[in-house]
């Protein structure tokens, strides 16, 4: 998909609006900008941001340097809460950009009290791309089997929440259960909020 090429009067010019991006998203926005007719410059971050904020400002950074000499505005899609040791809104402030108030990729993509409600009775939230992230850190040696086992099998469940953009093979979900041994369910969702809040930012 070429987003640079999509859009019209309504929607923000492909030099108009970068788009900083946690990469977790990337399916699910990309599906997005197609059906709303939205055309943002996109700039995904690595994923080793992910509980390691020196990365997760070392990307924001050269992020911001490149959208600055070619967008207007610039836009994060990143959670307010991740780690970052400036803090996101700082970060976001010392640039003029605006990010969205959900504190994490999962309350941007069910709303907090969904996810609060799910989370309940020591139950973790996840998504196909996390899944898929965690499994790609460990193939690049960045995590180990031993590092997924002790930052998840404390958990009495994993909830995948399922867009359908998408899904996980039942391969997929076999070996993440083979790998982190803590019981796996799957639930369906809807992209109604995280679509909210995807116009709220690019508008």
């Amino acid at each position: 998909m070429n987003n640079q090429n999509s859009q019209n009067s309504n929607s923000p010019d492909a030099t108009d609006t970068c788009l900083v991006a946690c990469p977790i998203f990337r399916q699910e926005l990309e599906y997005l900008l197609t059906e709303l007719n939205l055309a943002p410059r996109i700039s995904y971050m690595h994923y080793a941001i992910h509980n390691n904020p020196s990365k997760m400002d070392d990307q924001l950074q050269k992020s911001i340097e490149k959208s600055t000499d070619t967008c207007k505005k610039i836009r994060f899609l990143v959670g307010r809460h991740c780690d970052s040791e400036k803090g996101i809104d700082g970060v976001v402030k010392e640039c003029g950009g605006q990010v969205p108030e959900a504190k994490n990729c999962i309350d941007m993509l069910i709303g907090h009290e969904l996810a609060e409600k799910l989370q309940e009775n020591r139950t973790s939230l996840m998504t196909p791309a996390w899944i898929r992230m965690i499994t790609q850190s460990i193939q690049d040696g960045n995590w180990s089997i031993t590092d997924a086992r002790i930052n998840l099998g404390w958990y009495d469940k994993i909830l995948i929440l399922d867009t359908g953009v998408e899904p996980l093979s039942d391969e997929q979900i076999m070996a993440f259960y083979d790998l982190i041994q803590v019981e796996i369910d799957i639930l369906p969702v809807n992209l109604e909020h995280f679509k909210t809040v995807l116009q709220n930012l690019l508008q």
